[in-house]
């Protein structure tokens, strides 16, 4: 039984993070609760503890001093800080005392259980090589996504979508998993990055192909990189591009309008956040930008520009409400150079500035102007 206590100051947050838990995670134990540093070190002091989820802003001693009294106690105890505040500094204080992760308010469901799932799979991974002192941690761990809950519910979505050739939902769901995967971490858990390229790799050999020499040197290398914040681009492209191979057997580029439109779609979702063009798009589909412009206004009743400006937007919406990068970093990510641009048309397309839309996801810090300010966009 994996034992959790819930340090949080208010009593309805801790109902939801217990209903959370208690319905969708086997073998966990809510062994107490606490609304302040006093009762959450009763609780250390009388219950075997695995994992603490820890709101940074409770009564003396606050989330931070207590953090730093279990690190000085040496306890195996696993902490996962709860906070609204997405300051670096608070990051960083957390990262040098060993937190074991972190959850932004409003805390998402799937944010939770990926968190706590990853310290459960680590406490037995490390229980395990306590057991087995004599082998490594590779021999002994167990991966969190294969053959955890999770890992199935992701492989048998990737493989809906392959079969139904619904390419941007699955190219959208591999994304969002990385994301998750590198949500709030200094680096990202290495066995849940390769459990995910695994997934991809065997679903690609079912289909009786197997990766291009460069991508299989490129995926055989993710297992000695340092997998942080700087490579986070870069594995995101290479788990593009080998989820591209699960749909370019089929994905023709020429044949009848509609099969022409899809391949155009196709090529949009995997390149929005590149400054591409018609004639890009056009060039890839081996037709001419002027015949493409008339065909893509004819089947999707709107302009290849439209398209592509919409496609970008829910791009964006989709990092500001899932990664806590800056609104700089956002707009750059999408190939805007200007983030003053970008939060002017984000705001013309959406109705609201970015760290507007951002507020209705996440709470916003204590005193922080907004970013919008930040750029100069009032």
């Amino acid at each position: 039984m994996f034992n959790i206590a819930l340090v949080e100051d208010e009593e309805l947050e801790r109902r939801a993070v217990r209903s959370i838990l208690e319905r969708n995670i086997e073998d966990v134990h809510i062994v107490g609760e606490a609304k302040n540093g006093s009762e959450a070190l009763h609780l250390l002091d009388t219950q075997k503890i695995d994992l603490i989820l820890l709101d940074i802003k409770i009564p003396r001693p606050n989330g931070m001093e207590l953090l730093q009294m279990i690190r000085d106690r040496h306890l195996p105890t696993k902490v996962l800080i709860v906070t609204a505040y997405d300051y670096f500094e608070i990051m960083q204080s957390a990262i040098q005392l060993k937190a074991d992760g972190f959850l932004l308010k409003p805390v998402r469901t799937e944010a939770l259980l990926e968190a706590v799932r990853n310290c459960q799979a680590s406490a037995i991974a490390q229980s395990q090589a306590e057991l087995h002192p004599d082998k490594s941690s590779a021999e002994v761990a167990q991966p969190l996504a294969d053959p955890g809950e999770d890992g199935k519910n992701i492989r048998e979505r990737i493989l809906a979508h392959v079969e139904q050739r619904a390419y941007r939902d699955c190219l959208k769901l591999v994304r969002r998993r990385l994301e998750t995967i590198y949500a709030h971490r200094e680096t990202a858990p290495r066995h849940d990055v390769l459990d995910l390229i695994e997934i991809l790799i065997n679903i690609l050999a079912q289909s009786g192909r197997d990766l291009p020499p460069v991508l299989a040197r490129q995926v055989d290398e993710l297992g000695s990189q340092r997998l942080d914040a700087r490579s986070h681009y870069k594995v995101q492209e290479l788990f593009s591009q080998v989820t591209d191979m699960l749909f370019e057997a089929s994905d023709e580029r020429g044949g009848p309008a509609a099969q022409r439109i899809q391949t155009v779609l196709h090529f949009i979702e995997r390149n929005v956040q590149k400054g591409i063009s018609l004639e890009d798009a056009a060039d890839f589909a081996n037709v001419s930008p002027c015949y493409l412009s008339r065909l893509f206004r004819k089947e999707m009743n709107m302009t290849f520009i439209s398209y592509l400006k919409a496609q970008r937007m829910e791009r964006a919406k989709e990092l500001l409400q899932n990664s806590d990068l800056p609104i700089t970093n956002v707009s750059l990510d999408l190939s805007y150079t200007d983030a003053n641009y970008f939060c002017k048309a984000f705001k013309k397309e959406v109705g609201v500035s970015p760290s507007e839309y951002r507020r209705q996801f996440h709470k916003p810090a204590a005193g922080s102007g907004g970013e919008d300010q930040a750029v100069g966009v009032q």
